[in-house]
């Protein structure tokens, strides 16, 4: 006997909570460039390695951290538009 549930493709649709992160996504990673670019022009400083080890550390840290979270919020939009261009048909 056949099952029907496997032969039938599962269907992709985004939930209320991925809608609604999806909205967002936009916005964080514009937030996340602009933080990028401001720490960016702060370590192109030629007197930024003047100051104190720990202060340029904590800058450092904060932009590879920055960094991170970008590469991880789009990686997350990606999926997500993904998702969604299944469910609308457009893959």
């Amino acid at each position: 006997m056949k099952n029907d549930r496997t032969s039938k493709p599962k269907s992709v649709k985004l939930s209320y909570k991925e809608q609604r992160e999806l909205e967002q996504l936009p916005q964080l990673l514009e937030e996340l460039e602009t933080k990028i670019t401001a720490l960016q022009a702060e370590i192109a400083d030629p007197a930024f390695f003047q100051q104190a080890h720990d202060i340029t550390d904590a800058k450092l840290k904060a932009l590879a951290d920055t960094e991170a979270e970008l590469e991880t919020a789009f990686l997350r939009w990606e999926e997500l538009e993904e998702k969604k261009n299944l469910t609308d048909g457009k893959a």
